[in-house]
């Protein structure tokens, strides 16, 4: 299989994890927490979602298409709402464990990871080809 159809098939999966990231932040109760000086109210975090899902489906398309810029956006999108977001999920369950038991989207922020990282070394790859 070429790797651009195995890079497609992998950012499947990515957005694939990230929906049931958001997911598990919903079940877990996100909404209406207080984060500093931030309140995540429902309409907030429903907006920040659509703006998520549209940026990952965008590059999708992209990708799928064979564009560059796909490429460069991937890298965004999986460095971002794949290995970082793990990152502020673990110090958020470390400072929060009380209150929120196993913290919000703990659970599915670790394999999210695993697949952003595997994508972004594929979008890595292709670039430096």
């Amino acid at each position: 299989m070429p790797a651009d159809q195995v890079l497609v098939l992998s950012y499947i999966a990515f957005i694939w994890m990230v929906v049931l990231h958001t997911f598990e932040e919903i079940a877990c109760g996100v909404i209406d927490v207080q984060l500093g000086p931030i309140q995540v109210t429902r309409n907030r975090y429903l907006a920040g979602a659509s703006v998520i899902s549209t940026i990952n489906l965008g590059t999708l398309a992209l990708l799928v298409l064979g564009s560059r810029t796909g490429l460069y956006v991937g890298l965004f999108t999986t460095a971002i709402f794949g290995v970082f977001q793990a990152i502020v999920h673990t110090i958020g369950y470390l400072r929060e464990r009380k209150a929120r038991r196993l913290g919000a989207g703990f659970y599915s922020s670790l394999p999210l990871a695993v697949v952003g990282a595997i994508v972004f070394i594929q979008i890595v790859r292709m670039l430096a080809a």
